[in-house]
């Protein structure tokens, strides 16, 4: 007797179950990575782990009963990939060590994730004098991934000297984790065209081939976008707008 297909533990959420069933609705082309969104590749957090962070119900139990990915890779072009790839963390990783609670103009906000890159720094110690030293240093700097606790809004967050910028994510953390798993099956096939358009044509950059074919190239992955969570295409400036506009830096 042939055994029985398990369903992913993914599927088994409620809320995630009804997003993607929204999605296939709006009879769109792409399905999110299985791989991506496979056990144990989504690690779930335990009790322990989160009993000192005052965070809503609904978070808590998103976080324990589905969680979040290692990392993701959230690469925008082949030729992106292959400069990021070289980064010792490359894309933004989803680590234990990342969470904590973040209190910014007032509002609270749950880290759980970070953008970290290594960066060497010169510390000269006595300029211009003749006992003058360089020392060459290496620091972390890091742009955390938050979930705005009053609303569940998923934000990336720059903290730059006294100035905090936000960018508007997703809605809600199980939209963020299913545009992710849309993003990583789309990309697999973006970057093929991309890369196949380059081997015939050589003289060309990437660019030209992507802004030239925009609308049909990320056609397949905004309509998900669409389906899934409107907001992270409509609002004035989001990650998701700037993940399928190479113009945007």
């Amino acid at each position: 007797m042939e055994q029985q297909k398990q369903t992913p533990n993914w599927m088994k959420y409620p809320y995630l179950l009804q997003l993607y069933q929204q999605v296939r609705e709006a009879e769109v082309e792409l399905e999110p990575d299985p791989e991506f969104l496979k056990d144990p590749k989504l690690g779930r957090y335990e009790e322990y782990q989160l009993k000192d962070l005052e965070i809503p119900q609904n978070i808590k139990n998103f976080l324990m009963e589905v969680g979040l990915p290692d990392q993701f890779l959230d690469f925008r072009s082949p030729e992106e990939e292959t400069e990021y790839k070289k980064d010792v963390y490359a894309g933004v990783i989803f680590w234990v060590s990342c969470l904590r609670i973040e209190t910014i103009k007032r509002k609270k906000y749950l880290v759980i994730g970070e953008y970290r890159a290594l960066n060497r720094t010169c510390i000269i110690s006595n300029l211009n004098q003749p006992n003058e030293s360089r020392k060459w240093d290496k620091i972390e700097d890091s742009v955390p991934v938050v979930v705005e606790l009053k609303t569940g809004a998923v934000w990336k967050w720059i903290h730059y000297y006294s100035e905090d910028e936000f960018t508007f994510v997703n809605s809600s953390l199980e939209q963020y984790l299913l545009s992710m798993a849309y993003w990583q099956a789309f990309y697999p096939e973006f970057a093929a065209k991309v890369t196949n358009y380059l081997k015939r044509n050589p003289e060309k950059t990437e660019l030209d081939y992507i802004f030239r074919n925009d609308k049909r190239l990320y056609r397949s992955f905004r309509s998900c976008l669409m389906a899934l969570d409107p907001a992270a295409l409509r609002k004035r400036m989001t990650y998701w707008k700037f993940m399928c506009d190479l113009s945007l830096y």
